[in-house]
């Protein structure tokens, strides 16, 4: 009787051994993933912002794209007017 207790309380401490080490493993991975989390919700918060960067940028260029549209049909207006004058004049000098 005395022997199984002893086998019994043996196998009770390496089955707490095994459950301490075991925890501690445990408590490294949770610190790694934590640790990997924090990172990519930096890089998330990160990405956010550049994000919200080129939207900006963006808009900013469309918005020069039709200034620059607006300019190129005014200044094609203005080509086609010369155009008419300068057949105008040729007309005058050839009569």
């Amino acid at each position: 009787m005395m022997l199984i207790k002893k086998l019994q309380k043996r196998m009770t401490k390496i089955k707490l051994q095994e459950k301490v080490i075991l925890d501690k493993e445990h408590q490294n991975i949770i610190a790694a993933l934590n640790q990997k989390i924090d990172h990519l919700e930096k890089d998330n918060k990160e990405m956010a912002n550049i994000e919200k960067q080129h939207k900006y940028m963006n808009g900013e260029l469309h918005k020069e794209v039709a200034n620059l549209n607006k300019k190129i049909e005014h200044l094609k207006k203005e080509n086609t007017i010369f155009k008419e004058h300068l057949q105008a004049e040729a007309l005058k000098n050839k009569i």
